[in-house]
């Protein structure tokens, strides 16, 4: 492979439907990777593209099945409910595109791939440490998309000196600015790379909300579940050998 390439998978319906860009994965952080997965799985979408170049980090990535494959950025198709006419386009990757020139070609590129004028905005997902809150903060290009935002329970973000975004996501950001489409971002606060179940979900119920669309968290509630069990048990264990007056001990 000497160029970066879209694979067409699926071909996007182009008549009547406008199209809302969910972009998630741009960030240090893996919340907005979850909530792409329950997404996709929630409202049955399909894989319309996926986007390889030789620019990408060269390693080999290994999913749940066992599969390995280059690092590529896919792009998953939310069909619209009955009745109604904004479909989903979600683009997700599990790497971060680390410099201008190869984040500003996949733009261009993801942007050829379907006509600016049946974009009706871009939603970023992201998650970084922004004040350890554990909040999740919404930004705008409009003041009413904020406080819609807001009154599904983010909080208005104001003075992040640095966005916890990779160079596609940033240069997205720019070209739908200069094209005036409507953007939002979502910024999940979390303390790191570590799986912040509950942060997923409170994100979740706030894109459910602002997009109208209904999503299945009930896997997602049995995982929170689960882990918490695990805290819990940690903390009873710690717990008894203070009682004891032992230290812990650790294995490895």
């Amino acid at each position: 492979m000497r160029e970066t390439r879209l694979n067409k998978l699926t071909q996007v319906p182009i008549d009547d439907v406008e199209y809302t860009i969910v972009d998630a994965g741009g960030g240090p952080g893996v919340v907005a990777l979850i909530v792409s997965s329950i997404l996709q799985e929630s409202l049955e979408a399909i894989k319309a593209a996926e986007i390889l170049s030789p620019h990408f980090p060269q390693v080999t990535l290994i999913n749940n099945e066992g599969v390995a494959a280059p690092p590529k950025i896919e792009v998953y198709l939310a069909r619209p409910r009955t009745n109604q006419r904004q479909a989903l386009l979600i683009v997700t990757r599990n790497f971060i595109i680390e410099t201008t020139e190869v984040g500003e070609e996949v733009s261009e590129i993801l942007l050829n791939y379907l006509p600016s004028s049946k974009i009706s905005a871009l939603v970023v997902l992201t998650s970084g440490r922004v004040n350890a809150s554990g909040e999740v903060y919404a930004s705008s290009t409009d003041m009413e998309r904020v406080r819609r935002l807001v009154r599904l329970g983010a909080k208005a973000a104001t003075n992040i000196e640095t966005l916890p975004v990779d160079r596609l996501t940033s240069s997205l950001m720019l070209r739908f600015h200069l094209n005036r489409i409507p953007m939002d971002l979502l910024i999940s606060d979390t303390m790191g790379l570590a799986p912040d179940l509950a942060s997923a979900k409170k994100v979740l119920a706030i894109l459910s909300g602002y997009l109208g669309i209904p999503v299945d968290t009930s896997k997602l509630d049995a995982e929170i579940e689960k882990q918490q069990q695990l805290l819990r048990e940690a903390s009873r264990f710690f717990e008894e050998m203070e009682r004891r007056g032992s230290a812990p001990s650790y294995i490895g």
